[in-house]
């Protein structure tokens, strides 16, 4: 990715997160259920800046059971010798029970490009925690198996800040590794302003290579 594209994705980061802050604004007392919200993320760290969009909606009716779900990452490096990294994944789902579903789409990746992909997904939300682990499969060659996992825990109390953490996960595989990524996130929680203290760690090819970066965050519910 282009340095000018690189600008334009940060410019399209922070249209999302001035469009949350003025919703945010407009209906403070407005309560977003896990599965609709739409967490935006940006992290500064000591090796790279790190940027997430989460999109999980259903689609048509409320008692629908199909629904679309998407993720991109993007790490943006300091070092330009280094090239930026980025996941993104979208998928189409149909939903066999209330918590568990199946999936089609598509991964892209720098070191893999766009492949096909089928997904089981199994997803627990409460008003405190939410739940949500995929094993998928991207349908190629030999295929190359993965499994993502998100936790996260805010408690509900009276009180107008909550403590925030959020573990997130993630492992590829094909004959061998491929690429895996553990990032952890503990903060405090304003409405649907999140803050606090970041850490990523990845892991690249055959030899677990890691990478480890450390730093603050910024996430909004939009």
């Amino acid at each position: 990715m282009s340095k000018a594209d690189t600008k334009k994705y940060i410019i399209l980061i922070l249209t999302i997160f001035i469009t949350g802050f003025l919703n945010a604004q407009a209906d403070t007392t407005q309560t977003k259920s896990p599965q609709s919200s739409v967490p935006v993320e940006i992290m500064i760290g000591n090796d790279y800046s790190s940027y997430q969009i989460v999109v999980n909606k259903q689609i048509g009716s409320a008692d629908s059971r199909f629904s679309f779900y998407a993720m991109v990452n993007y790490d943006m490096y300091y070092d330009d010798d280094i090239s930026n990294n980025y996941f993104i994944q979208s998928l189409f789902f149909y939903g066999l029970t209330e918590r568990i579903g199946v999936g089609i789409g598509v991964n892209s990746k720098p070191f893999g490009g766009t492949k096909p992909l089928i997904a089981l997904t199994y997803s627990f939300y409460t008003e405190s925690i939410g739940l949500y682990i995929q094993p998928s499969y991207e349908i190629y060659n030999d295929g190359l198996f993965e499994l993502y996992t998100l936790f996260s825990w805010t408690p509900v109390n009276d009180k107008m800040i909550q403590p925030y953490f959020k573990f997130e996960g993630y492992t590829s595989w094909g004959s061998e590794h491929s690429y895996s990524y553990h990032n952890w996130r503990l903060g405090l929680q304003y409405k649907i302003f999140r803050i606090g203290p970041a850490l990523n760690v990845g892991y690249f090819g055959k030899d677990f290579e890691s990478v480890t970066n450390w730093g603050g965050f910024v996430n909004i519910i939009i």
